[in-house]
């Protein structure tokens, strides 16, 4: 009998520690804690993905480029400059010659190139 009042006590306390930290850190995400999945792919499954982004334009005041990005998921637009962080999406160079951008979304790189219409 005593061996198994043991064995609930512990179990109650394991239960009790595990209720108390679910307060601290309320439940984590699947992917999150998925030891099967590598960070970069975690990475891009996150909220931008770079099909859905189109670089419609630039322009240069003074010395500082300005460049267009549109999500054609959403159809929002965002003007953004060189090493400016947008919600994850952070143009690194500009390429004059061949108008395309070099940019990273959630520090996965992509290249994008200015779209013809």
């Amino acid at each position: 009998m005593k061996n198994k009042s043991g064995f609930i006590l512990i179990v109650l306390l394991c239960v009790g520690f595990a209720v108390a930290g679910e307060k601290e850190q309320p439940y984590k995400s699947l992917i999150d804690n998925s030891p099967f999945l590598t960070p970069a792919f975690k990475a891009r499954l996150g909220k931008h993905d770079t099909s859905s982004l189109k670089f419609i334009g630039y322009t240069q005041i003074g010395t500082v480029w300005h460049f267009a990005l549109i999500d054609k998921k959403s159809g929002k637009m965002h003007w953004a400059k060189i090493g400016e962080d947008y919600e994850g999406i952070k143009i690194e160079s500009f390429d004059e010659k061949t108008r395309s951008i070099h940019l990273t979304v959630a520090d996965i790189p992509y290249d994008l190139t200015l779209a013809k219409e």
